[in-house]
């Protein structure tokens, strides 16, 4: 506890400082409509609510309308939760919806370390588990786990239900798994480690038990499919919002193919450089996790970095990648030699601070 502690202050305060000194030094970004600015409680708080986070907070505020198609894309629980304390601390207008965004971010991501500290501990010493929260605190776009984004709220509840499982708590882990559901697109994908670890527990429990606990989750991401019928006329909005952002079905070696195509940019746009690079990262990674973790981590990794390559697109990658926890736990097992511990923690924190200056200006990051 006291080392994700340290890692939490240490890393938060540092990207507090960085947007700080963002928000005084940098120019504010050329591309960025004026109407997307809006106030908030303070600057430093308003700094991690930039380009997804309006969306999650006009949701939080007024909620889905028709009139914003591209609105079912961002999952309810998120928004309902920072609704849910805005109402109970009296910060619900949208300034207070801002600062509260990023207060049930933090702690959803203390408490998504802390998971990923124990769940690590089942299989491995001390020191690797220190180091897989170590590194999920300073990957380089860990301060989207800070922001107005529904990304660490899904971390803790994936990890919590996967670690709930793992203790033969399994209407916990539904439960849990039900609440991801409906966090982020695909939630639903929790259901591959939960499925993997019933069967290697199906002598020890009642398989159907376990199958029964795992129902929250298909009906969870029905019962929003419901909703969006009601609201929108269409069960499958949220697939169908994807378009504008260019995303459509596509396989995978065909989304490669297309990015592929170029013209290439750096760090913007379809031909980004940086979500190819932090593809090639997570993908590598998870072919290294069928040797090093369990097969339903393996799996779950595999089935994360395949569900993004099949929208036709790469943008937002280095983004998505945050949520794959498995790789965590593999940069912990490669961090036991010095040269690596010490490569993650300085390129994390280094690329990591470039990429908060960047953000909290409203330079496109992921």
């Amino acid at each position: 506890m006291l080392d994700v502690l340290a890692a939490f202050l240490v890393t938060r305060v540092t990207l507090i400082v960085v947007a700080a000194i963002a928000v005084s030094a940098l120019p504010i970004s050329s591309a960025i409509p004026l109407e997307w600015l809006r106030p908030g409680l303070n600057p430093i708080f308003e700094s991690f609510s930039r380009w997804d986070s309006l969306h999650y907070l006009d949701i939080a505020w007024g909620g889905y309308r028709v009139s914003d198609p591209s609105s079912p894309a961002f999952f309810p629980l998120f928004p309902m939760v920072v609704r849910t304390v805005g109402e109970i601390t009296r910060f619900a207008d949208p300034p207070g919806l801002y600062a509260m965004a990023v207060v049930v971010a933090n702690v959803a991501l203390f408490v998504a370390a802390v998971e990923l500290v124990q769940l690590a501990r089942l299989d491995f010493d001390d020191a690797t588990a220190s180091r897989a929260g170590w590194y999920l605190m300073v990957f380089p776009t860990s301060f989207f786990l800070s922001a107005a984004y529904g990304e660490s709220l899904f971390l803790a509840l994936s990890l919590g239900s996967v670690l709930a499982c793992r203790r033969g708590l399994w209407w916990q882990a539904g439960l849990l798994g039900g609440l991801a559901a409906i966090t982020r697109p695909f939630g639903w994908l929790i259901l591959v480690p939960l499925l993997i670890e019933a069967w290697q527990q199906r002598g020890e429990r009642a398989w159907w038990r376990m199958g029964l606990a795992m129902v929250p989750i298909p009906a969870a991401l029905l019962g929003y499919m419901a909703y969006l019928a009601y609201q929108f006329g269409d069960p499958l909005a949220f697939l169908n919002a994807q378009s504008d952002w260019n995303r459509s079905l596509m396989a995978p070696w065909d989304t490669i193919g297309k990015f592929l195509e170029g013209p290439f940019e750096l760090h913007s746009g379809p031909h980004s450089l940086v979500d190819f690079t932090f593809m090639l990262l997570a993908a590598g990674l998870a072919l290294a996790s069928w040797k090093l973790l369990r097969r339903s981590y393996a799996a779950y990794f595999t089935a994360l970095v395949v569900f993004p390559l099949l929208t036709g697109s790469l943008i937002s990658f280095p983004r998505f990648v945050l949520t794959f926890f498995p790789m965590f736990l593999v940069m912990g097992m490669a961090g036991r030699w010095p040269t690596v511990d010490r490569a993650v923690m300085i390129v994390g924190m280094g690329v990591g601070a470039l990429f908060m200056g960047l953000y909290a200006r409203w330079y496109w990051v992921a």
